[in-house]
């Protein structure tokens, strides 16, 4: 979460934008499948968000010996008011 917010930075009036996206990080810590689950309604918004996760990626690294599984599903919601 601290990585994907550090990489968020919207510009302009996006006060009441939300947006909500899903991904998966795979054991070795790349990111595929990602998604929007829902947009704000502003593409810039928008794209930002793609980045701030595209971003965040490089510094995920590998999941856990002790995580079962092979991916790791993910929903991020981006809401500028708690992402600070």
């Amino acid at each position: 979460m601290r990585q994907i917010a550090l990489n968020f930075n919207p510009r302009g009036n996006v006060g009441a934008l939300r947006a909500e996206v899903f991904f998966m990080i795979r054991r070795d810590g790349t990111v595929t499948g990602f998604k929007f689950l829902t947009r704000s309604g502003m593409l810039a918004f928008d794209l930002e968000a793609q980045g701030a996760v595209e971003s965040a990626a490089r510094a995920f690294g590998a999941l856990p010996a002790g995580f079962n599984d092979d991916v790791l599903p993910v929903i991020f919601s981006f809401d500028p008011s708690k992402l600070k």
